[in-house]
């Protein structure tokens, strides 16, 4: 059973613990006041300072169809780190280096803490390997196109637009 460690909004556990089971039933769990679900992510940044994003597929329950990042949920004694590599690795088939991978935000919504990285690295599309379940496609979009896509928990594109911005 997939299990995962509550946090508190400094990303300290917080002893709470809550199941896939729990967060998937339709009457979803309440979390304790100032607990939340850590996630992490990962954002390929390349040469043209595109950003990669990737489709979920339209059979998931949860943003079917949406664009975003390579994230998901940080597993029972795992690091924000460990988790956005792990992600990566299942979802689009790179296995990133820690040393590589820079924070680049940190932010709470609604009940989760997103912890995303960033690396600038030139990956053609041909290289990932889409895991099927959960993504139906991977593509490389300009900041400003991304502000425009209708989904949600882009909160990260004011910090990569500030990165670009502060290395041209």
């Amino acid at each position: 059973m997939e299990k995962f460690e509550l946090v508190d909004e400094n990303g300290n556990r917080t002893g709470n613990i809550v199941t896939l089971e729990e967060l998937e039933r339709k009457n979803r769990v309440k979390f304790p006041e100032n607990c939340y679900l850590p996630v992490a992510g990962v954002v390929v940044i390349n040469e043209n300072n595109e950003v990669l994003l990737e489709k979920r597929s339209s059979k998931k329950v949860s943003g079917a169809g949406k664009w975003g990042i390579c994230a998901g949920k940080v597993d029972f004694g795992e690091t924000t780190l460990d988790a956005a590599i792990r992600e990566a690795s299942e979802e689009i088939g790179i296995k990133f280096d820690k040393e590589k991978l820079k924070p680049l935000s940190t932010d709470l919504i609604k009940d989760g803490r997103f912890s995303i990285y960033y690396i600038k690295e030139n990956i053609p599309i041909d290289r990932f390997k889409i895991q099927e379940s959960e993504l139906e496609e991977v593509k490389y979009f300009k900041i400003d196109e991304i502000k425009n896509l209708e989904n949600s928990l882009f909160d990260w594109t004011e910090s990569v637009e500030n990165l670009i911005k502060n290395e041209a």
